[in-house]
């Protein structure tokens, strides 16, 4: 039987170009990533796709979880009292919702917008209007809102104001500054509320302990 020229060719020639598609599949494969790092990637995608639509309350759902974190902490593995306080937890998380979130979003919005930029005067100008002026805005906030809805009454939150207010700014000035260093030079605006939440997480367990001890006489 003649053989038909170039058809053993045309035979290899498709081996060669099976061989060719098998070893781009497996570079495309090589090249993918791994699913807990695109898993990672697409929960970062979905948070940041949900701040952009709903600043308000993405930055407060993140403040609530800071800050319930650092009461649970706080009353489990610092304090380590019989029975645990769950009004407590309830009542540092709702300020963490209602107040740090909001008010943080609407302060580092400003201040952004009234310092722009990231040099070294910036940065510095902006961690002093936070640790001077801020500061001690959050913690009368902090001790009013607690006050309140302990049922300690005017009288009793005001009280508790003057006795732990400067306790609460000072202990502040020891993590603070470094960190919103980091915050106004690196962080994206729109970033900074979580990043805050972050570090809040281990300085809420400060402010936790702080928050419900009984004002000095």
């Amino acid at each position: 039987v003649p053989r038909v020229p170039g058809g053993g060719g045309g035979s290899v020639g498709g081996g060669n170009g099976g061989d060719g598609v098998s070893r781009r599949s497996a570079a495309g494969d090589a090249e993918e990533e791994p699913a807990p790092v695109a898993e990672a990637a697409g929960i970062w995608a979905a948070y940041e796709a949900a701040l952009e639509k709903e600043p308000l309350k993405i930055k407060g759902l993140t403040s609530m979880i800071g800050f319930f974190l650092g009461d649970v902490m706080a009353q489990l593995f610092i304090e380590k009292a019989d029975a645990y306080d769950f009004k407590r937890t309830l009542r540092f998380s709702s300020f963490g919702l209602l107040v740090h979130g909001t008010t943080s979003h609407w302060f580092y919005g400003k201040l952004d917008g009234a310092i722009p930029g990231t040099g070294a005067g910036a940065v510095a100008s902006k961690v002093g209007i936070d640790q001077v002026l801020w500061n001690p805005i959050f913690g009368v906030m902090f001790f009013g809102y607690m006050g309140i809805f302990e049922g300690s009454g005017i009288a009793g939150t005001v009280k508790k104001i003057k006795s732990d207010l400067m306790t609460q700014v000072t202990g502040s000035w020891t993590v603070w500054p470094i960190a919103h260093a980091i915050n106004f030079k690196f962080i994206p605006s729109s970033q900074r509320v979580l990043y805050i939440n972050t570090i809040q997480i281990f300085y809420n367990c400060f402010l936790s302990i702080i928050g419900s001890r009984t004002p000095e006489e």
